[in-house]
């Protein structure tokens, strides 16, 4: 027998064995992740800010040849030989300006072909590429007769100068146009030379940056290197300054303020990158095997450490303690239990009290039935709360002689939904008092009971009276006492309705908000309002307790067991054990049940109050304090897995407990006080350090970074990386 305990033992220890081995294997898998992430991360927004500032070298470079083209255009507008053909367009003046146009064209890189054209001419004297003009329009020629129509008309008067990206079907052409009056008799354009500057961007493509173009205000690709790699990103493509992430391993780096809303724009991936991390780690491969076998023998110690006190835990808590069962499924089989006798508990009491009220109208009802069948009717549907229903009460009498109530009720029993729709109350000779549950869709069940009653009257000449509606049982005191309110208008109203008549006070008004009040502030513990509330609920409870009736009997009991309902749920919500206060629940409870209150108002009230002072001895000797609860908090929020169930564990209390606590101390959600705390020490170290936004997430609590930025982003409306961007600029300029 002890051997066979052994193996059982053997086989748990086993078990914690192995899943510590999972452990390990997955921390030294994650290590080489994190590693290569953190690596990765790191290289990557070097290589961002390297890419961006050889982008924005280029971009400058580009604007400082447009520039150049401007001091050029300068000259040219100065030359005398030009400037003669401007007024004698003859063919060797033509001849001289092309001459000199040709001494411009060699003096940039950037100038392909520069065109001229006096206005009262339709000759045109070009460089290199043909470019003619008819019917108001400029047309550029290609070497296979195809040509390309443009109008310059629209850029004239322009205050500075103009870079135009022309594009049909078989060609296309950057176009600088310099500042020109539209009175000017002449007219200057340069169509630029793609090669040269796809030549200045292709001496950039590497690994790391893969493609460089430049493109227009419309997004339109006009010189590139390896463009063809960023057509797939130009439809969402933000034009403005700085690096849009695509994916965990590319980017988009974007210069834009290039005359006529021209951009700059180039695509970097880490994906070299990663493979040279790969092939490091896999040299490294004994290097880690080491690792591993170091954490095997930490696994053993740790393994050690950490089962022998779960297995006295488990030993202490569980009754049915076994050692051929996993420890934690045990100690879960067990907290379960608890948590399921807890409910079952809750449902014990609720199911008593409806028991409690469902027995105090029955005894209401056979007062009345003395002259009815013998069988009294069910009132289950009176406390379906599921059913679409409407609780009435009507009274009836007949000035002239008997009034056959039994008739009546069978009468409302026929023309009614459900079963027993109307049970008798109180009858007298000439009398009787109905109570009705009207079942139905209907929105207007009052209006088609006052047909009914008005029918009645019409025939039998019955006086009626119809109280409110409502769709709670616990208001047939107050009904009965509309219904009666609204009699006393007979014989001048011979149906008189509740709603249609003056408002008058009423003794059984239900308190549902004062007991819904109440249970609000038990949840908040805020003991010395409850009490005082409880006071006024007593007093309602004593005013209405003024007669005799069993109608004031029943609403009275019915707010007693509410009141001891209330009181019981907050403190098993709040983990207060049940059998520590059962003997005076169920003391009070017999009292509020089976006693005539006006002979155990005072023990009630007595005992009420007593078991108020219990749960709140019970409250304050778990309650948090609010300063020892900041300092937990403030110590622990970086801890990845720190948590509110954690904190509920370290003070003995229930989570639900622990977070009203911290809502009503700290005035927040304990999820929002706890990220404002990691934002804040993420916003200083973006401030102050040049950690990586990896280890600033890890820094925080943060293990997934991708959470990190977007709730980040979420919050202050910029990613990580802007903030500091921005925090720095800020620095520079103050």
């Amino acid at each position: 027998m002890s051997l066979l305990k052994k193996n059982l033992a053997g086989n748990t220890y086993i078990r914690y064995f192995l899943s510590y081995l999972i452990i390990l294997t997955v921390l030294i898998v994650g290590f080489f992740f994190i590693i290569r992430k953190q690596f990765t991360r790191s290289y990557f927004e070097q290589l961002c800010n390297q890419s961006k500032t050889q982008l924005d070298n280029i971009a400058i470079q580009l604007n400082d040849d447009l520039v150049y083209l401007s001091q050029i255009d300068s000259s040219l507008k100065s030359n005398i030989p030009l400037i003669m053909s401007r007024h004698q367009a003859k063919g060797y003046q033509n001849y001289q300006a092309y001459r000199e146009l040709k001494k411009y064209d060699s003096s940039s890189k950037l100038i392909n072909s520069i065109s001229y054209m006096v206005k009262n001419s339709t000759d045109v004297i070009y460089t290199k590429s043909a470019v003619t003009y008819d019917d108001n329009s400029f047309r550029i020629w290609d070497e296979n007769g195809h040509s390309m129509p443009f109008d310059l008309a629209p850029y004239f008067d322009a205050v500075s100068g103009q870079l135009l990206f022309l594009s049909g079907d078989t060609m296309q052409h950057l176009i600088y146009f310099p500042p020109i009056s539209s009175n000017a008799n002449y007219i200057f354009f340069y169509i630029l030379d793609e090669t040269s500057i796809q030549q200045s961007m292709q001496s950039l493509i590497s690994d790391a940056v893969s493609a460089i173009a430049l493109i227009d205000a419309d997004n339109q690709i006009a010189v590139g290197a390896n463009a063809s790699q960023l057509l797939p990103y130009m439809d969402f493509l933000e034009l403005e300054n700085g690096i849009y992430e695509v994916d965990s391993s590319t980017s988009i780096c974007v210069h834009t303020g290039i005359r006529n809303g021209f951009s700059m724009i180039s695509l970097i991936s880490n994906d070299s990158l990663l493979r040279q991390i790969d092939d490091t780690f896999a040299s490294s491969y004994i290097a880690l095997l080491l690792l591993a076998s170091l954490g095997f023998f930490l696994v053993f110690l740790a393994m050690r450490i950490t089962y022998l006190p779960l297995h006295q835990l488990t030993r202490k808590l569980v009754s049915g303690f076994s050692s051929n069962q996993g420890y934690l499924k045990q100690l879960e089989d067990a907290f379960t239990e608890a948590e399921d006798q807890n409910q079952l508990l809750k449902d014990k009491l609720e199911d008593l009290r409806l028991s409690v009220q469902k027995s105090l109208l029955d005894a209401v009802i056979a007062s009345g039935q003395s002259d009815c069948p013998a069988t009294l009717p069910n009132i289950e549907q009176f406390f379906d709360t599921k059913s679409n229903k409407e609780i009435f009460t009507v009274l009836m009498s007949s000035p002239d002689g008997e009034l056959p109530y039994l008739s009546i009720q069978e009468y409302f029993q026929e023309v009614l939904p459900g079963n027993d729709s109307c049970i008798i109350l109180n009858a007298e000779k000439d009398n009787a008092l109905f109570l009705i549950n009207y079942i139905g869709l209907e929105s207007n069940k009052d209006e088609v009971l006052k047909e009914l009653l008005i029918n009645f009257n019409e025939e039998k000449g019955y006086l009626s009276a119809l109280s409110y509606g409502s769709g709670s049982p616990l208001d047939i005191p107050s009904l009965c006492e509309s219904v009666k309110y609204a009699s006393s208008f007979w014989p001048q109203v011979s149906v008189a309705e509740y709603k249609s008549l003056p408002p008058a006070s009423t003794s059984y008004a239900y308190p549902y908000d004062k007991l819904e009040l109440m249970s609000e502030l038990l949840k908040k513990n805020t003991f010395s309002d409850a009490k005082l509330l409880l006071d006024d609920i007593f007093q309602v409870v004593c005013q209405s307790n003024a007669t005799e009736s069993p109608l004031p009997d029943f609403f009275v009991r019915s707010i007693l067991m509410d009141v001891l309902t209330i009181i019981s749920n907050s403190m098993s919500q709040c983990g207060i054990a049940f059998n520590s206060y059962s003997d005076l629940y169920y003391e009070t409870l017999y009292a509020c049940r089976s006693c005539p209150y006006t002979e155990k108002a005072e023990e009630i009230a007595f005992n009420t109050h007593k078991l108020l002072d219990f749960y709140e001895q019970e409250v304050s000797n778990k309650i948090l304090n609010p300063e020892h609860l900041k300092q937990i908090i403030e110590a622990s929020y970086c801890q990845p897995d720190f948590s509110i169930s954690v904190l509920a564990d370290k003070f003995q209390v229930s989570i639900a407990y622990t977070s009203r606590i911290i809502k009503k101390e700290l005035g927040q959600n304990f999820s929002d006080y706890l990220w404002a705390l990691r934002l804040e020490k993420a916003k200083d170290l973006l401030k102050n350090t040049d950690m990586s936004i990896d280890e600033i997430s890890n820094s925080v609590g943060y293990l997934n970074t991708s959470s990190f930025r977007r709730k980040f982003n979420q919050e202050t409306g910029i990613t990580p990386s802007q903030f500091r961007t921005e925090y720095a600029r800020q620095e520079i300029s103050e």
